[in-house]
């Protein structure tokens, strides 16, 4: 998975496609379309080129959805 970074406070996060909102309620898709930290919606995140990719399933930082991120990552 793609790592992307949040501008306003600058905490990490896996990007992820929508498929991960599938089922979720309402308090669970804010989540994951907004920073943990300080709620800047997931929408203004950027990418983190020097970041490596992350294994499939590897866990290490809250998951996002990214609108930039394609249904493949």
């Amino acid at each position: 998975m793609k790592v992307c970074v949040c501008p306003a406070c600058g905490t990490l996060h896996e990007a992820a496609s929508a498929l991960v909102l599938n089922g979720l309620n309402e308090e669970a898709t804010y989540q994951r379309t907004h920073c943990r930290f300080c709620e800047r919606p997931s929408s203004s995140f950027r990418p983190r080129p020097d970041e490596p990719d992350l294994a499939p399933g590897e866990l290490g930082y809250p998951i996002a959805v990214v609108p930039w991120m394609t249904t493949g990552g």
